[in-house]
């Protein structure tokens, strides 16, 4: 059975995902409040969680600058300028062609990518990410 080559690719910052979780989180703790709204008047406090929780949800989904590696047998996740991260094994969680969400563990760590980000090595990635054998669990 042939190895799959190595790839390394940088993860960055992406403030659209960022944003999109924040509005979904803004959506859904509004929904909640106009849901107590209608039973208690009094519950107005209540929408000032709103712009706390989209703040929070923007600061959860931000994704700190790693670089992702396969060495040809396994998957690591280390700093960037450093070699000492730990073995992960991951999960495509979701796959656009040109974007992909992927679940990091241990951790869980969410790591979304996006082609604009990886251009050249986009579809070394994607190949290795269907074709590489799974660790044992």
């Amino acid at each position: 059975m042939r190895r799959t080559p190595p790839v390394v690719v940088h993860l960055q910052p992406q403030p659209a995902v960022q944003a999109f979780v924040s509005c979904i989180a803004a959506l859904a703790s509004g929904g909640l409040a106009a849901w107590a709204l209608s039973y208690r008047a009094l519950a107005w406090p209540i929408l000032l969680a709103v712009p706390l929780v989209a703040w929070w949800a923007w600061r959860m989904a931000a994704v700190l600058p790693r670089r992702l590696r396969w060495d040809g047998e396994a998957w690591w996740l280390d700093e960037p300028g450093r070699d000492d991260g730990p073995r992960v094994q991951l999960a495509v969680l979701i796959d656009l062609d040109a974007w992909l969400l992927l679940r990091a563990s241990p951790g869980p760590r969410w790591l979304p990518l996006s082609r604009t980000q990886q251009p050249t090595q986009w579809t070394a990635l994607r190949a290795t990410l269907f074709s590489a054998p799974r660790a044992p669990q």
